[in-house]
């Protein structure tokens, strides 16, 4: 039965999940997950912090991805390989497991390639 209870103890943070919203209308350019082979490319790499503020009840921060694009690839045509990923880093971790989690952060990353004409 200890054992149960242990690994059910060591197994529960990471069964906490979290959400990410965007919104990428404001975006002058348009914007593909898929690849393009025809125009000359620069990938990228943008990161960003999610803070999740005592369970949700006072709140949460997110960053602006569309933002983000806007300001990054503001001499593009576009982007294309475009992927949003979300996960903790070691500090991400550290402050979430010292503030009992109150206060949950986590990195968010965007990365894909920069279009402009050859």
């Amino acid at each position: 039965m200890n054992h149960k209870l242990l690994v059910l103890a060591l197994l529960l943070p990471l069964c906490s999940c979290g959400a990410l919203t965007y919104d990428l209308s404001d975006v002058p350019f348009p914007v593909s997950a898929r690849p393009n082979t025809e125009l000359k490319q620069e990938p990228f790499e943008l990161t960003g912090k999610s803070v999740l503020w005592v369970h949700g009840l006072a709140g949460k921060d997110q960053p602006d991805v569309g933002a983000l694009l806007r300001e990054h690839c503001k001499d593009s045509v576009g982007v294309s390989d475009f992927r949003v990923s979300m996960g903790a880093s070691f500090h991400d971790w550290l402050l979430t497991h010292l503030s009992l989690g109150f206060v949950r952060m986590k990195t968010v990353r965007v990365t894909g390639k920069k279009l402009t004409r050859q």
